[in-house]
């Protein structure tokens, strides 16, 4: 993944991924919370789209919203994961490490949902999640700190160390996590994808351009 996906693709996936995070947040908020939902959220859950997804939803047999709308998030993780790729590569063997956590946290976020009940038979993975952010935002410091000295550039380094407190502010500021962490992770991913570092585009073989002009 160095060199794909191009960067256009990648800033759209980011920006998805923030996005996706944020639609998710108002129902979200309002299963976990009940009555004690923030206001905003709460006006912003009260909007016909919600009702219909959560009308359908029962059509189709699913009536826990907290899973539904709780797993769904791991979306997000992926799409973060496939935009910021071709530029965690440009850090090496670390950067590589540090976009296979951010991936392996997608089905670690579905199971903890799909186990989020008491007699679930993994419900020791409930909230893992917020342990697996934890560990991505120590190891996006180690690799800012450690790892593409010389090559990547200082503010790059720097915004991607700031991967930790990034998180911490976005799940206060959207109160709730992993959604609201979402929202300000897909953000710097999208600025990461935007104007980071990464590898010049391959020069096609000479076979491949002589079939190209043919």
């Amino acid at each position: 993944m160095r060199n794909h996906p191009s960067r256009s693709v990648s800033v759209a996936a980011a920006f998805a991924a923030s996005l996706w995070a944020f639609l998710l947040l108002p129902p979200q908020q309002a299963a976990w919370s009940g009555a004690d939902v923030p206001p905003w959220l709460g006006a912003l859950d009260r909007m016909p789209l919600y009702d219909g997804i959560r009308l359908w939803l029962q059509a189709i047999g699913q009536q826990d919203f907290y899973l539904a709308f709780g797993a769904a998030s791991s979306v997000s993780f992926v799409l973060v994961w496939f935009a910021t790729g071709p530029i965690l590569a440009e850090f090496g063997r670390l950067g590589r490490v540090l976009g296979a956590l951010v991936l392996l946290t997608a089905p670690i976020t579905a199971l903890s949902y799909l186990n989020h009940s008491p007699d679930a038979p993994l419900h020791g993975l409930w909230g893992a999640e917020a342990f697996m952010l934890i560990f991505i935002g120590v190891l996006a410091l180690v690799v800012a700190l450690f790892a593409g000295r010389g090559t990547v550039p200082i503010w790059e380094r720097v915004l991607l160390g700031l991967t930790l407190p990034i998180l911490v502010a976005s799940t206060f500021l959207f109160t709730y996590w992993p959604h609201g962490t979402l929202v300000g992770f897909g953000l710097q991913a999208a600025a990461l994808a935007a104007w980071g570092k990464r590898a010049p585009a391959a020069e096609p073989s000479p076979a491949a351009a002589t079939l190209r002009a043919a």
